[in-house]
């Protein structure tokens, strides 16, 4: 097989891996995008749009509520 017909043989091998590979990193990202959109839409499992309304953290939440429950 003479070189050149190499180097082409090579060179749509190459370009059919990162068309691949970029197919594959695409549907990851959008799988993350569409996990993160959900815990981002419902972040502490609740409905009550409570941390919407007030910026609230979830770690602020969470530690409000145990002292609620156990005290200072």
């Amino acid at each position: 097989m003479p070189l050149l017909n190499n180097d082409v043989w090579f060179q749509n091998r190459r370009t059919k891996w990162r068309k691949k590979h970029a197919a594959e990193m695409a549907t990851a990202k959008r799988r993350q995008e569409e996990v993160e959109g959900v815990s981002a839409d419902n972040e502490d499992g609740c409905s009550d749009g409570e941390s919407e309304s007030t910026g609230e953290t979830a770690a602020k939440r969470l530690r409000r509520e145990l002292e609620q429950q156990y005290g200072p």
